[in-house]
């Protein structure tokens, strides 16, 4: 099939969707107009970087995986479970590596992901968001890893590294994920590297705190001060309510208050639940593609349909014509999400 890597959003997603998904039904895709919109289209550091490592975890045969390429191929082999390590040699998102092979992995009966780059980079789901957000919920679904930060990285040098250990995938059941989100307990982590002033953090954190309290919310606080190749700075604000999960993060920035990095956390994290929403706008997106391999069916309420979300939902269509994706809402705007899933575990 030929997919166009201009479509709706026109970022990575469409790729990173169509390797899982094409190592998963064994069909072959070809992607054209890849990243067609952006300022630098084509293949980059990091979308290379998951085309081969998915190639390598499937023995695919790949043709157009070059820098700058906008014309790829895929053709799925056979899925091999084991021990593997990725560096993408930049401040590449190593969330990104991770949620393109998480499934491939657990599916050929689980292994080692030894992921190396950026953990914490703008415009990616960063360790921490993983670990206490995206994965409880995947949990729920049956799949089964452990994740764990060895080495922080930032931007620009990025550096760090995350090991993923994971289970052998049985089954995902579909779940439901019911409105309004009323936290059991929120979580306030602020961190900075150990080449930054220490006050930074203790601002971050005493900012997160009070916009917390002052919207009625107790929450624990943690502050940490870690060694990274580039300095860098973040707060990261979360919260558990049964098996539901909404999580925020920023990132600190030169000229960046410390105050303001915490606001950017906070805020969506307070408006998410004045929304009625049952997760955030990231995890509506990312659990998309689980719900759509699941048995039964999924339901949650996102505080935006974002344009990601549509994109998502159009790539999974071509591979898995069988599943059922309902979106109900405008763009933009609260709505709903109904999977019916077709399972191939």
């Amino acid at each position: 099939m030929t997919i166009d890597g201009s479509y709706g959003e026109g970022g990575g997603q469409i790729l990173r969707t169509a390797l899982t998904l094409s190592l998963l039904t064994q069909k072959p895709f070809r992607l054209i107009n890849i990243r067609a919109g952006r300022p630098k289209p084509g293949l980059r550091p990091q979308h290379l970087a998951c085309v081969k490592a998915a190639a390598r975890l499937g023995k695919a045969e790949v043709s157009g995986a070059e820098r700058g390429s906008m014309d790829l191929l895929f053709v799925p082999g056979r899925l091999r479970p084991g021990a593997y390590t990725f560096d993408i040699g930049t401040a590449g998102a190593t969330g990104l590596l991770f949620q393109t092979l998480y499934l491939l992995l657990a599916i050929a009966g689980g292994g080692r992901l030894i992921l190396r780059g950026g953990t914490h980079v703008p415009m990616s789901p960063c360790f921490h968001y993983l670990a206490e957000v995206f994965l409880p919920v995947l949990s729920a679904m049956g799949f089964s890893a452990r994740l764990e930060i060895r080495r922080y990285g930032f931007y620009p040098v990025g550096g760090g590294e995350i090991l993923a250990e994971i289970g052998p995938l049985e089954t995902l059941s579909g779940i439901r994920l019911e409105p309004p989100f009323s936290p059991e307990a929120t979580s306030v982590l602020s961190v900075v590297t150990s080449d930054l002033p220490d006050h930074i953090r203790r601002r971050q954190a005493q900012r997160a705190e009070k916009l917390l309290r002052e919207a009625g919310l107790a929450c624990e606080v943690r502050l940490e001060s870690v060694k990274s190749a580039s300095p860098g700075t973040f707060v990261g604000v979360w919260g558990q309510d049964e098996i539901k999960r909404i999580g925020y993060f920023a990132l600190g920035a030169r000229g960046k208050p410390a105050e303001r990095v915490a606001e950017e956390a906070v805020r969506p994290y307070l408006e998410t639940m004045r929304a009625r929403a049952s997760v955030d706008e990231y995890l509506a997106d990312q659990i998309l593609l689980p719900a759509a391999l699941a048995e039964g069916q999924t339901f949650y309420v996102t505080p935006k349909i974002t344009r990601h979300l549509l994109t998502n939902a159009w790539v999974i269509s071509h591979f898995l014509p069988e599943a059922k994706i309902e979106i109900r809402g405008q763009e933009g705007r609260t709505g709903e999400v109904i999977v019916n899933g077709t399972p191939i575990v």
